[in-house]
């Protein structure tokens, strides 16, 4: 006589019970064992199993009410067995005879002496999505399972999926509210490598833009101050994105701060071959770091740069954005026998420079256009040079990026040199003792130009030999003040120095004669003249208001 199904009304109750239960369970594990617990009381039957998509394959990992089964982590392979199919189908099956289903599929490492005769299998649906399924095999009343079996058993399975959706959303919570600390806290981590934002270092200004792809980036800015009053100071790109980028920025920012100090005693391309070398030591194969460095020297104004995998630099010159032509480098990382060149901004070339990375001129518009094609030239020339271009330069990047999402971190740096320039002009009553404050003013003018060393000392020289001929000649049998002035007015490529006076002055007839080739009984003027004829480019001697003029004019290199 076969058994008496379990009566509906405790049937309702249990899954009353398991309903309430459900709703308060947090954790998966005590879930399902929970689950085969109730379920196998609400089937009646033999053995209940819950079969849940475990790894990327979407193998079934079966958990059921026999020991023997969950001891040896048994998974059905996905799309194999009676379970794959409804798995798949997402439709529920009733079978009387499973052993001779063609469909059956009993894992190996099964060692039960279960025979499933009658079975049931019931996907766990949550909407369209497919979350698993349940089995219960062989009722205790024998025979099969009947239609209420299999209503029962799909309701008690309605609710599972519904625990089962919410268990998995708020796993899903979990992990994205973990995945958010650990990138806020990795940004904090990796902003704290970075410097200010902006900074004022001496006369010169610093100002950043950085602004990574994602939570964190491989860009970076740096600059240090080093002996000597020396500003070392550049961009920088590690390849690839997140984390593993913010990790070799790291190493990358902390090796250039330790090794900064080395720019007092060599080049700036030496340095960044140092840099490289100690770089290659450290990175994985097939990363490497794209830099672009600057040294400002204030003490004699010189700006130089060693670019390295990124675009060359932009000069301010008061009129219009220029790149710098400077020699292309390889990037760090990749081989320890790489060279380096740097190139040294030409004296006067502007008082306002930008270096960049990549991100900036790889952006696209909507519209599938880079930054670089016309717009970035045309944002140039919009903000040209004031206080606030460069956020004149990100709110048209910004604008021009609408709506579409960053292909690659974007760093911006500008420096910006405050220095005051030198007095334009000197006056000075013409005695041999005043003649040094003549000397000290062209000096000084030669180092905020920048001058190389011989070029600056020849300046002096010519001058010197100028002031020293009206002191000795043109105010030769004066007394009282001998007034004179001189003032100097750079150019573009060029500078020129006025030396005004009220002595005897010459004229340019005057001044050819005495510099022309001797004769060959003596010389007729003295080798100051032909020394100032050779170190300027350019002289010229003329009266203007009473006054005698000199104008003296070196092409600078």
């Amino acid at each position: 006589m076969s058994a008496i199904p379990q009566p509906i009304a405790s049937r309702q109750n249990v899954l009353i019970d398991v309903a309430r239960r459900l709703s308060s369970t947090r954790d998966l594990d005590d879930l399902v064992d929970h689950i085969l617990m109730q379920s196998r009381e609400v089937m009646d039957c033999e053995v209940c199993s819950i079969l849940l998509p475990d790894g990327p394959d979407e193998d079934l990992l079966i958990r059921s009410t026999m020991d023997a089964i969950n001891a040896t982590g048994v998974r059905v392979p996905k799309g194999k067995g009676i379970a794959g199919d409804v798995y798949a189908t997402k439709t529920a099956v009733n079978i009387e005879d499973a052993l001779n289903d063609p469909r059956h599929f009993r894992p190996k490492a099964i060692k039960s002496e279960l025979v499933a005769r009658a079975m049931v299998t019931i996907p766990l649906l949550d909407g369209e999505h497919c979350l698993g399924v349940m089995q219960a095999i062989n009722p205790n009343r024998g025979g099969a399972f009947n239609v209420e079996d299999v209503e029962v058993f799909e309701t008690f399975g309605s609710l599972i999926a519904v625990t089962l959706s919410r268990l998995e959303s708020q796993k899903k919570a979990i992990q994205e509210a973990e995945t958010r600390q650990q990138l806020t806290l990795a940004k904090e981590i990796q902003n704290s490598f970075l410097p200010a934002p902006q900074a004022r270092l001496g006369d010169i200004a610093v100002e950043s833009f950085y602004e990574p792809a994602s939570e964190v980036g491989g860009d970076f800015y740096f600059w240090h101050q080093i002996d000597d009053g020396k500003i070392l100071l550049g961009v920088g790109d590690v390849c690839g994105k997140g984390l593993p980028a913010a990790l070799d920025m790291a190493r990358s920012t902390t090796l250039i701060a330790s090794t900064a100090h080395l720019c007092v005693s060599m080049s700036l391309a030496g340095w960044m071959a140092a840099l490289n070398r100690k770089l290659c030591d450290v990175m994985k194969a097939g990363r490497f770091i794209a830099i672009n460095a600057m040294l400002f020297s204030p003490k004699t104004r010189r700006v130089t740069l060693c670019c390295a995998g990124l675009p060359g630099a932009q000069v301010f010159n008061g009129r219009t954005w220029q790149e710098v032509a400077a020699p292309g480098n390889a990037p760090l990382g990749i081989s320890r026998a790489a060279r380096y060149e740097e190139c040294v901004l030409p004296p006067g070339a502007g008082r306002r420079w930008m270096i960049f990375t990549d991100g900036i001129l790889e952006v696209k518009n909507q519209a599938g256009e880079h930054f670089e094609d016309q717009a970035f030239a045309a944002a140039l020339h919009r903000a040209r040079g004031g206080d606030d271009f460069l956020q004149g330069l990100v709110d048209e990047w910004r604008a021009f990026a609408h709506g579409a999402a960053y292909q690659d971190d974007a760093t911006v740096l500008t420096i910006t040199d405050h220095a005051a320039p030198p007095p334009a002009k000197i006056d000075l009553s013409c005695q041999p003792e005043t003649l040094r404050l003549v000397r000290e003013f062209i000096d000084s003018w030669a180092a905020w130009l920048a001058l190389p060393e011989a070029v600056s000392g020849l300046i002096v020289l010519g001058c010197d030999e100028v002031m020293s001929n009206i002191c000795k000649y043109a105010y030769c049998s004066a007394d009282g003040e001998r007034p004179a002035c001189c003032r100097v007015e750079p150019a573009a490529g060029s500078v020129r120095i006025i030396i005004e006076h009220q002595g005897e002055g010459l004229t340019n007839g005057d001044f050819e004669k005495f510099v022309a080739s001797p004769s060959p009984g003596r010389r007729i003027g003295g080798l100051g003249l032909h020394a100032i004829r050779e170190i300027f480019d350019h002289v010229d001697f003329r009266c203007e208001g009473g006054r005698s003029v000199i104008e003296l004019t070196k092409k600078l290199p």
